[in-house]
């Protein structure tokens, strides 16, 4: 997928180069304006706050990077695997495939943008495990004598199973600007008279534009890492308040129960289950950092 889109775009033709307002090329890959206008609108939605102009240019210009680096390795995902993912985050957030798309489109960043964001982010991804090795859980035989060897300490590794609901407090997209600290103080508010997941469906009905969405049960290291954060620090059974792109929301933690079996534990002693997010921070900033040394940015009209 990603290796058809660099071939394409990295040689336009003049007809072409005529009518669309390319506003940098990196690597033979042309970004456009309307390509930096809708990563802007894409930022502005997931809740990032900054010059919003300026950390979209960087990221096309991570994106175009990564692009030309993907298609060289021959590391691309398909495109059916981007529409599952696509489907599965729309299905996470409690919508649609239809839903999605439509919520994309009135937000100014459409679903064909997305969809190439998410295929460059799951083939860097796989670029990155491939170039360093990089697993999610031990192999079998490691898992099993390190298993052992906690046994005979007394020490089986447990984490901490969830069982969770998101209560959202819905802000239009247009309205976003006005009305977003609204609505977050409103969520705020409201956590103090939570009444249990239980009730909660009843609850939300008392008020305005608030939604009940089942986020299902987790193991702590398995956690979105949206809510990991916030839900492992929760003191009550509920989170405090983050802004997403569908409003104002916190989750409320229904169930907390300790989990000891043998997939729990692996996943406690897999030190790559947590550390390897980290790592692969590290190295996805070490391979861009050489990415970017030897990149050829080009501004049309400069010299």
């Amino acid at each position: 997928m990603i290796a058809a889109a660099t071939v394409v775009g990295s040689a336009p033709q003049p007809a072409v180069a005529k009518t669309i307002d390319i506003a940098l090329i990196v690597n033979n890959v042309p970004i456009t304006n309307d390509d930096i206008a809708k990563r802007r609108n894409l930022m502005r939605l997931m809740g990032t706050s900054g010059n919003l102009n300026e950390k979209a240019r960087e990221a096309m210009i991570d994106q175009a990077l990564k692009q030309s680096e993907i298609a060289l390795r021959g590391m691309s995902v398909t495109q059916p695997e981007v529409d599952q993912s696509f489907a599965s985050f729309a299905n996470s957030n409690g919508m649609s495939v239809a839903q999605m798309s439509s919520i994309l489109n009135q937000a100014g960043v459409g679903v064909d943008h997305f969809k190439f964001y998410i295929a460059v982010s799951m083939s860097w991804g796989q670029l990155l495990r491939a170039r360093y090795g990089s697993e999610t859980l031990l192999p079998e035989d490691e898992f099993i004598a390190q298993l052992e060897q906690a046994e005979k300490d007394g020490k089986k590794p447990e984490t901490t199973e969830y069982l969770l609901k998101r209560i959202v407090f819905v802000v239009p997209e247009k309205e976003r600007g006005s009305l977003l600290a609204k609505r977050k103080r409103e969520a705020e508010a409201s956590r103090s008279k939570f009444p249990g997941c239980d009730q909660a469906v009843t609850f939300a009905a008392t008020m305005n534009d608030v939604t009940v969405l089942d986020l299902g049960r987790y193991l702590e290291p398995q956690l979105p890492a949206q809510w990991k954060d916030v839900v492992v620090k929760a003191k009550g059974d509920t989170t405090s308040v983050i802004t997403t792109p569908f409003g104002a929301e916190y989750v409320a933690i229904c169930q907390r129960e300790t989990a000891d079996d043998d997939y729990a534990a692996r996943l406690v002693l897999s030190a790559k289950e947590d550390s390897a997010e980290k790592d692969m921070d590290t190295e996805s900033k070490t391979y861009m950092k050489e990415l970017k040394d030897k990149a050829q940015i080009v501004t049309p009209g400069k010299s």
